[in-house]
């Protein structure tokens, strides 16, 4: 091996002990070496299996009862992934069923914790559960009610705007299955909104993003959730207008 490649190989390694992007990518000629066009082709069938496979609702909410935290079950209008997939409006949107389900839990002034299974069910299924159970923990420390927690099947970030308006809470979490990509498919982001109603906004909405294990962690998100509430209730709002306030 020649010093300038050599050279080039220590840089590459050097460069990748600090993200899991795909840099620095070992080549055979003037193409990408097998090795290389391996890995991508299984990271692209696990990202694409993330957003196909079906989520076991039930199995998520045996978790969380086996962790004491009561849930219930609802749906989008989007009956399959295929049409979740097809059209994003049916995952925005409660079936008429759930609709009366979420009725029934009307609590203003709660917190209300929505998990779906967004575009990678399997993100949920995997730390949904854990995620949950820390934010909890730091949620009981401000002293606002919570609801129980609403699985929701085939669910965007914007069922939480009409649960809002459905059960007046004061702030609407949906912690959701982000979409998959090349580094990982196993990523849950979280969706903050206060006083979520029909007419709420993406700049309505604080996120937290990448959680997963080389991303941020799940106590670190769950702690930031926490500490972004508190702003929120303090200020009576959320979203970009909340981001321009000093902290």
């Amino acid at each position: 091996m020649s010093l300038e490649k050599s050279n080039s190989s220590l840089q590459r390694n050097e460069l990748k002990k600090f993200t899991t992007a795909r840099v620095g990518l070992s080549t055979s000629g003037v193409s990408l070496s097998t090795e290389e066009v391996l890995a991508f082709r299984l990271a692209h069938a696990r990202a694409v299996d993330a957003v196909w496979v079906e989520w076991n609702a039930t199995s998520i909410q045996e978790k969380l009862k086996s962790r004491g935290a009561k849930s219930t079950i609802i749906e989008s209008t989007a009956t399959s992934r295929l049409q979740y997939v097809q059209n994003p409006l049916l995952g925005c949107e409660l079936n008429g069923q759930s609709i009366e389900i979420v009725k029934a839990i009307k609590n203003e002034n709660a917190i209300s914790i929505i998990l779906a299974d967004g575009l990678s069910p399997k993100a949920v299924e995997e730390q949904g559960c854990e995620l949950i159970t820390a934010l909890l923990d730091e949620l009981r420390s401000i002293g606002n009610q919570i609801n129980p927690i609403f699985i929701c099947r085939n669910g965007r970030v914007a069922i939480g705007d009409q649960l809002g308006e459905i059960t007046k809470c004061k702030i609407a979490i949906v912690i959701i299955g982000e979409r998959p990509g090349l580094t990982t498919h196993q990523s849950l982001g979280m969706y903050i909104t206060a006083n979520p109603s029909l007419q709420s906004t993406n700049a309505d909405r604080n996120c937290i993003s990448n959680i997963h294990q080389e991303g941020l962690s799940i106590a670190q998100a769950s702690n930031e959730c926490k500490m972004l509430i508190q702003k929120m209730l303090k200020h009576n709002l959320s979203g970009y207008r909340l981001n321009q306030l000093p902290d």
